[in-house]
């Protein structure tokens, strides 16, 4: 009875999911496509196209995190690029469904949901909506050194 139970739950909630992204309109399509590109480059390692795919402030603040931390002395990251894998294995989970996309003019908000509900930010830079971490690396990253020494994040001209 359980089983079917459970299999009758999965059923409903790939049915309501698809019946979600039917509905979208044609920015959350494109929004959800750019998305799904974005998360497939990662989940490739091609970080090379994923950094393409990244805001320019996202960017911004990896290659400028990336120069502090040279001039700090700890050498091994050259550029942003360096830190996307090591960012991204720490604080992105893409797993799970897109279950909204909410869009307010050149920004939207997409709502994972899996085990716990997760939101992305994007950003239309250039005509392509393209993935903003900013805020998240800078929010994980201050509460990562949250009792240490350091303050907080502080990166060359990013504030």
């Amino acid at each position: 009875m359980f089983r079917i139970r459970e299999l009758l739950s999965t059923l409903l909630l790939a049915v309501l999911s698809i019946m979600i992204s039917c509905s979208w309109s044609a920015t959350q399509q494109e929004i959800l496509e750019r998305y799904n590109e974005t998360a497939e480059y990662i989940n490739r390692n091609q970080w090379e196209a994923a950094a393409g795919s990244m805001s320019a402030s996202t960017m911004f603040l990896l290659d400028s995190l990336a120069s502090d931390l040279k001039t700090s002395g700890l050498y091994g990251y050259e550029s942003g690029l360096d830190l996307l894998p090591i960012l991204y294995r720490e604080y992105i989970d893409f797993s799970g469904d897109v279950t909204m996309i909410f869009v307010q003019g050149d920004r939207a908000e997409i709502t994972i949901s899996s085990t716990e509900s997760r939101q992305y930010s994007m950003i239309l830079e250039g005509g392509y909506w393209k993935l903003d971490l900013e805020e998240l690396f800078i929010n994980c990253i201050d509460t990562a050194l949250m009792g240490s020494y350091v303050k907080s994040l502080y990166v060359t001209g990013s504030f």
